[in-house]
C-alpha cells in the first residue's frame, strides 16, 4: 500500500448493503439531508474490521465517516454507538486527538441500529508491513515517539473535568475486565482452549494494584491511529472498548503488538513494526515511564493480559464470521481467525513472557 493512499484499503459498496441486505433509500435520504451531501453520495466500506463497521461517505465536496454495529451476533455490552459517540465528543472537547463528532442517530424510524457520523481524517494507516516498509527510519522513529506521547496524553487527562467520569467504574479495572471478557467468551464459546484456561488462572492469581484511574482506550495499536506526513499522530480511532481504569492495560497492548523484525512467531502477524526501523520496546517503556510517572515493574502482567484479551477477541471474531455477522466469507479466512485465537492464547500462557519480548 502506498503511504497516504487510503483508497486501496476501501471497497466500493451500495450503502448498508455490503452483504446482500436491502438497499436503504430512507437512510440515504436522512444522511443527505442532515449532512448536506448529494443524494447520490458515494459509500465505501473500510476493510472489514473485527467488530463495528466503518464507512467512508462522500460526494465531490465533502467526506465523512459513518460507523454502526455489525448486523448480527451483538453482545450485550458491546457495540454501544451512543456511548462511543459520547467518548469521542468529550475527548474532542478536551483537545485530544480524535475525529470531530458530527451526528449521532438513535431514532429507530431512521435505522434499527444506532449510528454516528464523524469527521474524515486523511492520513496514513499503518496496519501491515506493506504500509510501513517504504517509510524512512527517521519517519518511523518520529512515529514511535509521538505514538507514545499520544497515549501518555490520554492517560494524563484529568478524569474529573473530562466529561467522562461516569463511563465506567474507577477502581478494580483488571478484575472487571477479566470477568467481562470471560462472560462474553461464555456467550460465544465454541471450543475449549487449554492455554486460555491456564493463563486465565495465572492472571487472576497475580493482579497488581491499580496505581491510577485513567481513560483507557482498550485497543491502542498502530493500526488504530492516523499518521500525518511528518510522522505525528493526528487521530486515534476505534473507541468501542474505551472505559475508565488502569492505564497500564493500554501499555501492555502496545508492548504485545509492537513486534520486532525477528519475531516471526508473534500472533500479531501483520504488525507494521516488523519492517524494522521503529523504536525498540524498551525505549517505548522509557518514554511512557517518564511522561506518566507510573511504576512499570508489573508490565509483564499487563502484556500477558493483552495477549489473553486478544485471544478472546479473535475467538469472538471467529464466532461472528462463522455465524454470518460479516456476510459470506471464505471458510479459509474464517479458519484463520480461529488459528489466530489459538496463537494469542499460546503467548498469554508463556512463562517468561517479558524476558522473551525484551
Amino acid at each position: 500500500m502506498k503511504p497516504f493512499d487510503d483508497e486501496v484499503n476501501l471497497r466500493t459498496l451500495d450503502f448498508i448493503d455490503p452483504f446482500g441486505f436491502d438497499y436503504d433509500a430512507g437512510l440515504r435520504f436522512w444522511i443527505s439531508e442532515n449532512l448536506g451531501l448529494s443524494k447520490n453520495f458515494n459509500v465505501e466500506l473500510f476493510k472489514v474490521g473485527r467488530s463495528n463497521l466503518t464507512y467512508k461517505i462522500y460526494d465531490e465536496n465533502n467526506t465523512y465517516v459513518f460507523r454502526r454495529p455489525p448486523f448480527s451476533s451483538k453482545l450485550p455490552s458491546a457495540h454501544d454507538m451512543a456511548r462511543e459517540y459520547k467518548i469521542i465528543s468529550n475527548l474532542y472537547k478536551c483537545g485530544y486527538r480524535v475525529p470531530k463528532p458530527i451526528l449521532l442517530c438513535t431514532d429507530k424510524d431512521v435505522s434499527e441500529d444506532d449510528f454516528y457520523i464523524m469527521e474524515y481524517i486523511d492520513g496514513l494507516t499503518l496496519a501491515t508491513i506493506e504500509d510501513s516498509e517504504s517509510l524512512s527510519s527517521e519517519m518511523k522513529q518520529e512515529i514511535s515517539k509521538d505514538y507514545m506521547t499520544t497515549i501518555c496524553e490520554l492517560h494524563n487527562i484529568e478524569i474529573r473535568n473530562s466529561g467522562l467520569a461516569d463511563i465506567g467504574r474507577h477502581e478494580d479495572y483488571i478484575i472487571r475486565q477479566l470477568n467481562r471478557w470471560l462472560k462474553q467468551w461464555d456467550i460465544q464459546k465454541t471450543r475449549e482452549i487449554k492455554d486460555l484456561e491456564n493463563s486465565t488462572k495465572l492472571l487472576f492469581d497475580s493482579i497488581p494494584e491499580q496505581q491510577r484511574t485513567s481513560v483507557v482506550h482498550g485497543d491502542y495499536r498502530l493500526d488504530n491511529v492516523k499518521v500525518g506526513k511528518d510522522g505525528n499522530i493526528i487521530a486515534v480511532l476505534d473507541w468501542e472498548l474505551c472505559t475508565l481504569g488502569d492505564p497500564l492495560a493500554d501499555l501492555g497492548t502496545i508492548i504485545a503488538s509492537w513486534v520486532s523484525k525477528d519475531e516471526i512467531e508473534s500472533p500479531f502477524i501483520y504488525s507494521p513494526n516488523t519492517s524494522g526501523g521503529f523504536l525498540e520496546r524498551k525505549a517505548l517503556l522509557d518514554i511512557y515511564e517518564e511522561q506518566t510517572g507510573l511504576d512499570l515493574r508489573h508490565i509483564e502482567f499487563y502484556t500477558r493480559f493483552s495477549y489473553w484479551k486478544h485471544a478472546l477477541i479473535m475467538e469472538g471474531v471467529f464466532f461472528r464470521y462463522s455465524s454470518g455477522a460479516y456476510g459470506k466469507v471464505n471458510k479459509k479466512r474464517i479458519d484463520l481467525f480461529g488459528e489466530s485465537a489459538l496463537s494469542f492464547a499460546s503467548y498469554s500462557n508463556k512463562k517468561d513472557l517479558l524476558k522473551e519480548l525484551l
